[in-house]
Protein backbone atom coordinates (compact mmCIF):
# COMPACT_ATOMS: atom_id res chain seq x y z
CA UNK A 1 0.00 0.00 0.00
CA UNK A 2 2.81 2.33 0.94
CA UNK A 3 4.56 1.49 -2.32
CA UNK A 4 1.47 2.61 -4.25
CA UNK A 5 0.92 5.76 -2.15
CA UNK A 6 4.19 7.45 -3.06
CA UNK A 7 3.74 7.10 -6.85
CA UNK A 8 0.12 8.22 -6.46
CA UNK A 9 1.14 11.37 -4.55
CA UNK A 10 3.83 12.13 -7.13
CA UNK A 11 1.25 11.73 -9.91
CA UNK A 12 -1.13 14.09 -8.10
CA UNK A 13 1.70 16.61 -7.62
CA UNK A 14 2.73 16.47 -11.29
CA UNK A 15 -0.91 16.79 -12.38
CA UNK A 16 -1.38 19.80 -10.08
CA UNK A 17 1.74 21.47 -11.46
CA UNK A 18 0.56 20.81 -15.01
CA UNK A 19 -2.88 22.28 -14.24
CA UNK A 20 -1.29 25.32 -12.62
CA UNK A 21 0.97 25.87 -15.63
CA UNK A 22 -1.99 25.46 -17.95
CA UNK A 23 -3.99 27.98 -15.90
CA UNK A 24 -1.08 30.46 -16.06
CA UNK A 25 -0.87 30.04 -19.85
CA UNK A 26 -4.61 30.68 -20.16
CA UNK A 27 -4.34 33.81 -18.02
CA UNK A 28 -1.42 35.11 -20.12
CA UNK A 29 -3.26 34.30 -23.34
CA UNK A 30 -6.45 36.03 -22.11
CA UNK A 31 -4.45 39.05 -20.99
CA UNK A 32 -2.75 39.19 -24.41
CA UNK A 33 -6.10 38.85 -26.17
CA UNK A 34 -7.60 41.57 -23.96
CA UNK A 35 -4.63 43.83 -24.70
CA UNK A 36 -4.90 43.18 -28.44
CA UNK A 37 -8.66 43.78 -28.32
CA UNK A 38 -8.12 47.02 -26.42
CA UNK A 39 -5.48 48.09 -28.93
CA UNK A 40 -7.78 47.26 -31.86
CA UNK A 41 -10.64 49.09 -30.17
CA UNK A 42 -8.45 52.15 -29.56
CA UNK A 43 -7.20 52.11 -33.15
CA UNK A 44 -10.76 51.79 -34.41
CA UNK A 45 -11.87 54.63 -32.14
CA UNK A 46 -8.96 56.81 -33.29
CA UNK A 47 -9.73 55.97 -36.91
CA UNK A 48 -13.39 56.85 -36.44
CA UNK A 49 -12.40 60.13 -34.77
CA UNK A 50 -10.02 60.92 -37.62
CA UNK A 51 -12.71 60.16 -40.19
CA UNK A 52 -15.18 62.31 -38.29
CA UNK A 53 -12.74 65.22 -38.03
CA UNK A 54 -11.40 64.82 -41.57
CA UNK A 55 -12.53 67.43 -44.06
CA UNK A 56 -11.83 67.26 -47.75
CA UNK A 57 -10.67 70.24 -49.84
CA UNK A 58 -14.20 70.93 -51.03
CA UNK A 59 -15.51 70.83 -47.44
CA UNK A 60 -13.21 73.76 -46.61
CA UNK A 61 -14.38 76.01 -49.43
CA UNK A 62 -16.55 79.03 -48.59
CA UNK A 63 -18.79 80.50 -51.30
CA UNK A 64 -20.12 84.06 -51.25
CA UNK A 65 -22.69 85.74 -53.47
CA UNK A 66 -23.10 89.46 -52.86
CA UNK A 67 -24.90 92.38 -54.43
CA UNK A 68 -24.45 95.93 -53.27
CA UNK A 69 -23.83 99.61 -53.80
CA UNK A 70 -27.44 99.96 -54.92
CA UNK A 71 -28.20 103.59 -55.48
CA UNK A 72 -31.20 105.31 -57.00
CA UNK A 73 -31.38 109.06 -57.25
CA UNK A 74 -32.43 111.73 -59.70
CA UNK A 75 -30.98 110.62 -63.02
CA UNK A 76 -28.74 107.90 -61.61
CA UNK A 77 -28.95 104.16 -60.92
CA UNK A 78 -26.14 101.95 -59.69
CA UNK A 79 -25.78 98.30 -58.70
CA UNK A 80 -22.92 95.84 -58.18
CA UNK A 81 -22.34 92.08 -58.18
CA UNK A 82 -19.58 90.26 -56.29
CA UNK A 83 -19.13 86.44 -56.25
CA UNK A 84 -16.15 84.92 -54.44
CA UNK A 85 -14.70 81.70 -53.07
CA UNK A 86 -12.46 81.29 -50.02
CA UNK A 87 -10.53 78.47 -48.37
CA UNK A 88 -10.58 77.75 -44.64
CA UNK A 89 -6.93 77.71 -43.61
CA UNK A 90 -8.32 77.76 -40.08
CA UNK A 91 -11.79 77.96 -38.62
CA UNK A 92 -11.27 81.72 -38.33
CA UNK A 93 -8.98 82.53 -41.29
CA UNK A 94 -10.33 82.48 -44.86
CA UNK A 95 -8.22 83.77 -47.78
CA UNK A 96 -9.94 83.87 -51.15
CA UNK A 97 -10.47 85.39 -54.60
CA UNK A 98 -13.44 86.81 -56.45
CA UNK A 99 -14.87 88.97 -59.23
CA UNK A 100 -16.58 92.37 -59.23
CA UNK A 101 -18.94 94.06 -61.59
CA UNK A 102 -20.36 97.58 -61.24
CA UNK A 103 -23.14 98.95 -63.40
CA UNK A 104 -23.91 102.66 -63.47
CA UNK A 105 -26.61 104.41 -65.47
CA UNK A 106 -26.69 108.18 -65.82
CA UNK A 107 -29.72 109.64 -67.58
CA UNK A 108 -29.30 112.97 -69.33
CA UNK A 109 -32.36 114.96 -70.31
CA UNK A 110 -32.19 115.89 -73.94
CA UNK A 111 -29.07 113.79 -74.50
CA UNK A 112 -27.70 110.27 -74.58
CA UNK A 113 -27.67 108.22 -71.41
CA UNK A 114 -24.38 106.93 -70.06
CA UNK A 115 -24.07 103.19 -69.32
CA UNK A 116 -20.87 102.55 -67.43
CA UNK A 117 -19.54 99.04 -66.81
CA UNK A 118 -16.69 98.61 -64.36
CA UNK A 119 -15.28 95.14 -63.74
CA UNK A 120 -12.29 93.32 -62.30
CA UNK A 121 -11.02 90.83 -59.74
CA UNK A 122 -9.87 90.86 -56.16
CA UNK A 123 -8.10 88.84 -53.49
CA UNK A 124 -9.04 88.98 -49.83
CA UNK A 125 -8.51 87.60 -46.37
CA UNK A 126 -11.35 87.30 -43.89
CA UNK A 127 -10.80 86.90 -40.17
CA UNK A 128 -13.69 85.68 -38.02
CA UNK A 129 -13.50 87.69 -34.80
CA UNK A 130 -16.54 85.86 -33.41
CA UNK A 131 -19.00 83.40 -34.93
CA UNK A 132 -20.90 86.38 -36.38
CA UNK A 133 -18.50 89.33 -36.76
CA UNK A 134 -15.55 89.30 -39.13
CA UNK A 135 -12.80 91.62 -40.34
CA UNK A 136 -12.15 91.87 -44.08
CA UNK A 137 -9.03 93.00 -45.97
CA UNK A 138 -9.22 93.16 -49.75
CA UNK A 139 -7.09 94.16 -52.74
CA UNK A 140 -8.92 94.90 -56.00
CA UNK A 141 -7.87 95.38 -59.61
CA UNK A 142 -10.69 97.13 -61.51
CA UNK A 143 -11.11 98.47 -65.01
CA UNK A 144 -13.28 101.60 -64.99
CA UNK A 145 -15.40 102.73 -67.91
CA UNK A 146 -14.36 106.25 -68.90
CA UNK A 147 -17.28 107.12 -71.15
CA UNK A 148 -18.50 109.54 -68.46
CA UNK A 149 -15.31 111.54 -68.90
CA UNK A 150 -15.62 111.51 -72.70
CA UNK A 151 -12.51 109.38 -73.05
CA UNK A 152 -12.23 106.27 -75.18
CA UNK A 153 -9.72 104.34 -73.11
CA UNK A 154 -10.62 102.61 -69.88
CA UNK A 155 -8.68 103.25 -66.70
CA UNK A 156 -7.43 100.46 -64.43
CA UNK A 157 -6.74 100.90 -60.74
CA UNK A 158 -5.21 98.65 -58.10
CA UNK A 159 -6.40 99.57 -54.65
CA UNK A 160 -6.91 98.13 -51.15
CA UNK A 161 -10.09 98.07 -49.11
CA UNK A 162 -10.63 97.25 -45.48
CA UNK A 163 -13.59 96.89 -43.18
CA UNK A 164 -15.76 94.21 -41.69
CA UNK A 165 -19.12 92.54 -41.66
CA UNK A 166 -21.72 90.49 -39.90
CA UNK A 167 -23.07 86.99 -40.67
CA UNK A 168 -26.23 85.44 -39.28
CA UNK A 169 -28.25 82.30 -39.84
CA UNK A 170 -28.18 78.55 -39.25
CA UNK A 171 -26.84 75.59 -41.18
CA UNK A 172 -24.55 75.87 -44.20
CA UNK A 173 -26.02 79.13 -45.52
CA UNK A 174 -25.78 82.47 -43.75
CA UNK A 175 -26.79 85.99 -44.73
CA UNK A 176 -23.98 88.55 -44.62
CA UNK A 177 -23.42 92.30 -44.63
CA UNK A 178 -20.08 93.96 -45.49
CA UNK A 179 -18.91 97.55 -45.31
CA UNK A 180 -15.51 98.24 -46.90
CA UNK A 181 -13.65 101.55 -46.99
CA UNK A 182 -11.93 102.35 -50.31
CA UNK A 183 -8.31 103.27 -49.47
CA UNK A 184 -7.67 105.12 -52.75
CA UNK A 185 -8.56 108.76 -53.31
CA UNK A 186 -8.59 108.39 -57.11
CA UNK A 187 -11.05 105.49 -56.95
CA UNK A 188 -13.23 107.29 -54.41
CA UNK A 189 -13.46 110.24 -56.82
CA UNK A 190 -14.77 107.94 -59.55
CA UNK A 191 -17.62 106.60 -57.44
CA UNK A 192 -20.56 108.02 -55.60
CA UNK A 193 -19.42 107.04 -52.09
CA UNK A 194 -16.12 106.36 -50.27
CA UNK A 195 -17.29 102.88 -49.25
CA UNK A 196 -18.53 99.67 -50.80
CA UNK A 197 -21.63 98.23 -49.19
CA UNK A 198 -22.52 94.58 -49.81
CA UNK A 199 -25.16 92.16 -48.67
CA UNK A 200 -25.71 88.56 -49.74
CA UNK A 201 -25.28 84.93 -48.76
CA UNK A 202 -22.35 82.78 -47.69
CA UNK A 203 -22.16 78.99 -47.82
CA UNK A 204 -20.01 77.10 -45.31
CA UNK A 205 -19.10 80.33 -43.49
Amino acid sequence: MKKLLIPFLMLVFVFSMAEDANAQRKKRRKKTEDTEESTRSKRSSDRDAEEENYKSFSDKLVYDINIGNISLSNGYFGMSFKPSVAYKLHERVQPGIGLKYFYNLYTVQGGDDFHLNDFGAFAFTRLKVTENFFAHLEYSVLSFDNDWFFQEERRTFNYPLFGGGYASGFGNWKSTIQILFIASEEVRELGQYPIEFWFGFSRNF
